[in-house]
């Protein structure tokens, strides 16, 4: 058999330019030189047609604290156009926009309390507030992307949208794909995780802004979309970040600098998970359950010990007033209730065992529940 010819071995190079792998290698090269870490070419099943999808680039960062470890996640969708021009359709962002939050923050974790304490606690808007000299000026989303479209490079008449298209909807199902599968694949890590999504565009990026009349095009190196769209038969909505391939290296820096500050942020979150003992009706509920098996057992003993008559507890819940956590007891008898109030050795082991399961360390009492 005859061997087949080759394509000139001094051309392919050139040639393989034209594709989007070459970005896809130069986008990881420069999350790398920044200290990130970087997994490429990942797959996941489209919700819709079960179809095999491929997620780009992952980048992440983790940091370590006492309690927590912070790892930052950047998915990245990497997009090669020679022919078109990608353009942005803006008009000026609401004030108050009660149909969207414009602000999405994206994260998970299974620490408790604080995954009690992340869905049931506003904090979305403080976290906001304490990254905002990072945020602000280069990551909130400025304007109100309404519609986008690509114009050919050739003669200006638009094309369509479907690259751009494709890599929101890439990115949007990536980012709950990879949410989906961390309850498996970390479980029990003492991990908290915060995504953001990043289109790498390798073609010119134009702003249309139509709260000018008439609308005024400009060149732009970077644009924040809030992007809105189902997947698994539920709204989702988050920010896009498209960013022109050429600087790239800048908002890395931007993304580095947000990761730092996020960790800072989460960390002093998860210490106020425990503070909200006294103010969070679900964290009360959270350490109710988690209390109530050691505590159950040393009031019941307390009882039998004090000769008192035997009788089983539950521990009903917790409450917070006047300085003092009330643990509410199923017990209807004032003297039972006065006997294990006054009993120094219960009291005692119920201080120890609030501090070491809710870091808990004030005044607390045993208290009856209030049916009505």
């Amino acid at each position: 058999m005859q061997k087949r010819p080759c394509a000139a071995l001094d051309q392919i190079p050139s040639a393989l330019e034209k594709t989007g792998f070459i970005l896809e290698y130069a986008v990881g090269e420069e999350f790398r030189k920044a200290g990130w870490v970087t997994i490429g070419g990942r797959y996941y099943a489209d919700d819709v047609d079960g179809r095999a999808r491929e997620l780009d680039l992952v980048a992440y960062r983790t940091r370590k604290s006492k309690d927590i470890e912070v790892v930052t996640a950047v998915l990245v969708s990497c997009k090669k156009d020679e022919d078109t021009t990608w353009c942005f359709m803006t008009k000026e962002r609401p004030k108050q926009d009660p149909n969207y939050d414009w602000d999405p923050v994206h994260e998970w974790t299974d620490v408790q309390p604080l995954q009690t304490y992340l869905a049931s606690y506003p904090w979305k808007s403080g976290y906001i507030k304490a990254i905002g000299k990072v945020y602000d000026p280069t990551l909130a989303p400025g304007q109100d992307t309404f519609a986008f479209q690509q114009v050919s490079n050739q003669k200006p008449v638009p094309k369509n949208d479907r690259a751009i298209f494709d890599s929101i909807v890439s990115l949007m199902k990536a980012l709950d794909h990879e949410k989906a599968l961390l309850s498996d694949r970390v479980k029990g890590r003492k991990r908290v995780y915060l995504f953001s999504l990043l289109s790498v565009v390798d073609a010119p990026l134009v702003e249309v802004r139509y709260s000018a009349t008439p609308p005024v095009a400009k060149e732009v190196e970077r644009l924040t979309h809030l992007a809105r769209y189902m997947v698994r038969k539920r709204d989702l909505t988050a920010l896009i970040h498209f960013v022109r391939s050429d600087v790239l290296a800048p908002f890395i820096k931007t993304l580095t600098e947000l990761s730092d500050e996020s960790t800072k942020h989460m960390v002093s979150i998860a210490a106020a998970a425990f503070s909200a003992i006294r103010s969070d009706a679900s964290v009360q509920k959270y350490f109710s359950t988690m209390l109530a098996p050691r505590l159950k057992m040393h009031i019941e003993r307390a009882i039998r010990q004090g000769g008192r008559p035997s009788q089983a507890v539950s521990l009903i819940g917790l409450g917070y007033a006047n300085g003092t956590l009330a643990i509410s007891l199923d017990i209807f008898d004032d003297e039972d209730l006065a006997f294990l109030n006054a009993d120094k050795n219960l009291r005692a082991v119920t201080a120890k065992t609030l501090k070491e399961v809710a870091r808990y360390d004030g005044r607390f009492a045993f208290d009856f529940d209030i049916p009505f």
